[in-house]
């Protein structure tokens, strides 16, 4: 019986270990004086950049954030800044094409509009994965890119998917809603 315990002792203490050993290996970000928070394994880099609030780089594919008010944007939708930033992107491409404009994702606290589409800069072809999160009960976006190569993006997309889906908004209810 003893030796069971301690077997049981053995295991707990590994798998709390184990536990605190993969959060350690997140790093916390945050956006919009705190109010979005996210985690990301280490192996991102954060990159200065004066474009966004916050431009990361890993292997071969970057990802960048933005937050906006909707009081900044002259009262324009989620839907609405996504289709302009892509138009903003695409602008300096020698060429592009949407790939798939996904179905609005509408979860508890939040709308998410999502476009995957690729472009041509200096011959070579890149895949961009744009989206917007719309907090409810604020007046908040998140404008959110990843871009990478075709093959990259295949097998990424998904995380950075479940990376929109876990931000969690910080900040309290937009009084003006009320």
């Amino acid at each position: 019986m003893k030796k069971i315990f301690q077997i049981g002792v053995f295991f707990l203490l590994t798998i709390s270990l184990c536990g605190c050993n993969s959060l350690s290996r997140q790093t916390m970000y945050v956006l919009d004086d705190d109010n979005i928070s996210f985690s990301l394994p280490k192996r991102w880099e954060q990159v200065d950049t004066n474009e966004n609030d916050l431009a990361l780089t890993k292997d071969s594919a970057d990802l960048s954030m933005s937050a906006y008010h909707q009081s900044d944007l002259d009262g324009m939708t989620s839907k609405e800044l996504l289709k302009k930033k892509i138009e903003e992107n695409t602008k300096e491409m020698e060429s592009h094409r949407i790939i798939k404009n996904y179905k609005v994702n509408e979860t508890q606290d939040r709308i998410i509009h999502s476009t995957l589409y690729s472009g041509t800069k200096n011959e070579v072809e890149t895949q961009y994965f744009a989206s917007v999160v719309e907090f409810k009960g604020s007046h908040t976006y998140v404008y959110v890119l990843y871009e990478a190569k075709e093959m990259y993006m295949k097998y990424n997309i998904d995380d950075i998917q479940r990376i929109i889906l876990r931000m969690k908004w910080n900040g309290g209810e937009d009084l003006a809603l009320k």
